[in-house]
């Protein structure tokens, strides 16, 4: 009887291989995501792209609890006339980038894409404390934001974007409130504040 229940178990285990793609651990130290650099503590898992929605082919997100609970997320090199996140969906028109934003418009954009990645009606999202900041030889900006969503936790983050050779760049934390924001918030702005071209 054992003899005939393990090739069954081995049959679905290579099955089950075959058909769920995992996270992958992120290696500590300096991580290229396209053509972005940055600073990577340990303890991340990089999460594969058909488990995020809206989801840039050159993008990460990475998470230590599980994106419902805590996501760093890399957009790098969008070009001019292209948004942040893509929809499948032709009625779900995304906001876009243009090379020649302020950073008060890319802090709205940024917004924007947020409320489209949570759904339209489904969340109140809000930013605030722009400031600048220099990411490598780029200027660039940080600022705060906090979502509520229906049905999910609420969120608060952190979000860096910079303009290089007329691309955009983001990096954005968002963790569950209370807790997951602050148990991570820390080290993910680190990582974000290390992002350079």
């Amino acid at each position: 009887m054992k003899t005939k229940a393990l090739p069954l178990c081995f049959a679905l285990a290579v099955l089950g291989g075959c058909s769920v793609s995992s996270f992958t651990l992120v290696t500590p130290g300096i991580v290229t995501i396209a053509d972005l650099n940055v600073q990577a503590g340990s303890g991340w898992n990089d999460a594969p792209i058909h488990q995020r929605r809206f989801a840039r082919t050159d993008s990460a997100a990475w998470t230590k609890d599980g994106l419902l609970l805590d996501r760093l997320v890399f957009i790098p090199a969008v070009p001019d006339g292209e948004p942040l996140l893509l929809s499948r969906e032709r009625t779900a028109a995304m906001p876009v980038f243009r090379a020649d934003m302020l950073p008060n418009e890319l802090e709205e954009l940024v917004e924007s894409s947020i409320v489209k990645f949570f759904g339209e009606g489904q969340a109140v999202v809000s930013t605030e404390n722009l400031r600048p900041h220099r990411f490598g030889e780029n200027r660039g900006v940080l600022f705060d934001l906090s979502a509520t969503v229906t049905e999910s936790p609420a969120y608060k983050g952190l979000v860096g974007a910079f303009v290089a050779n007329d691309k955009l760049y983001v990096m954005y934390y968002l963790g569950a409130t209370p807790h997951y924001y602050g148990k991570h918030v820390a080290e993910a702005e680190a990582i974000i504040k290390s992002a350079t071209i």
